[in-house]
């Protein structure tokens, strides 16, 4: 089995991790231009450009997609036509037509191309999940969904982040994982409204967001996200129902909270911790763990529905949420793109 991890940043250092975890005794290439040998890329094959795997006439069984957003299609489509299985990292792209093609191109070879919505595999999202569809929590009325990080003018200095052309702002990327949350959870999105804050000193795309939404099946919640504290404090969905409350939160969604007799009790059989603290690789969770020993096994349909035809939807929810900031047009999901990725 020969797999690729195209993009070297944090989250390609971590998919490298992930192999050893998981024991993979594969033939593991990396493509990344600013590469350099160490310890732990030493045993690896290296390629510098997409020219230099052409040159090589190599063909892979897998390729995982972990470069800035706005390179993501790139370089899913070129492996997609060699008959590769495709993961990619959030968001799967940012124009709508490049998802279309990247469809078309799945359909055409036959081979899996995934997001990597991997909070779908935490034990506190399942747990959850299981508890609405036994109506456990009664009517729903009414989810509170609240992101609060920090990111400062550093992060926001490498030229890709926080441009609506190349990555989109708190919404696109931070809080991209709690949009998939609720419509994964909660259902597709009848209407929504929305306002924002901007600090342009730091970045072009905004760094505050607020929304309602009203979902199909008339639950109501909210997303509100940011990256304006100063550390990283909470990531939590509080769903509340006529019969009881559940809080999943942890910086990666990772605790299963309930409420019995007035106080708010940790589920421990239902939670997942993490030994590195908060930070990228907590932040990232166990998820990637477990999805990817799904995508390396013989199954073409996920477990989680992470094929990218079934996230097509909540690509147009994100620009239909862009559309409205950009140009006061609320219309939602509409097949029309926004100013993400432009």
């Amino acid at each position: 089995m020969k797999i690729i991890i195209v993009g070297f940043g944090t989250s390609g250092k971590y998919y490298l991790e992930m192999f050893k975890k998981l024991k993979l005794k594969n033939d593991i290439s990396i493509l990344e231009k600013n590469i350099t040998r160490n310890s732990k890329t030493k045993n690896l094959n290296i390629y510098k450009n997409l020219d230099d795997v052409k040159k090589s006439k190599q063909k892979f069984d897998y390729a995982i997609i972990a470069t800035p957003s706005h390179l993501h299609f790139k370089f899913a489509d070129f492996f997609l036509r060699q008959k590769a299985n495709v993961l990619i990292e959030k968001p799967m792209v940012l124009k709508l037509e490049h998802a279309k093609k990247l469809i078309k191109v799945t359909e055409k070879f036959k081979v899996k191309c995934w997001v990597a919505f991997q909070n779908r595999y935490n034990k506190a999202i399942q747990k959850l999940r299981s508890e609405i569809s036994k109506k456990k929590l009664g009517e729903i009325s009414l989810i509170d969904a609240t992101l609060i990080w920090k990111r400062n003018f550093k992060y926001y200095k490498v030229s890709w982040r926080g441009k609506y052309r190349t990555d989109g702002g708190v919404l696109s990327n931070q809080a991209i994982h709690l949009l998939d949350s609720l419509i994964y959870l909660f259902g597709n999105i009848k209407k929504f409204n929305v306002l924002a804050g901007f600090n342009k000193k730091k970045l072009q795309a905004e760094d505050l967001i607020s929304i309602n939404f009203l979902h199909q099946n008339n639950i109501i919640s909210s997303l509100k996200a940011t990256t304006r504290a100063d550390k990283d404090y909470k990531v939590e969905i509080d769903a509340i129902g006529n019969k009881g409350r559940i809080v999943v939160k942890g910086i990666s969604l990772n605790t299963f909270n309930i409420f019995k007799r007035g106080i708010l009790k940790y589920d421990r059989n239902n939670s997942e911790e993490f030994s590195h603290g908060k930070g990228p690789l907590s932040g990232m969770g166990n998820g990637h763990y477990k999805l990817l020993k799904e995508f390396f096994g013989k199954k073409k349909i996920c477990s989680k529905n992470l094929e990218i035809k079934n996230n097509y939807y909540l690509l147009k929810v994100l620009h239909s949420i862009y559309n409205t900031l950009n140009d006061n047009n609320s219309s939602l999901v509409k097949d029309k793109q926004s100013i993400l990725g432009k």
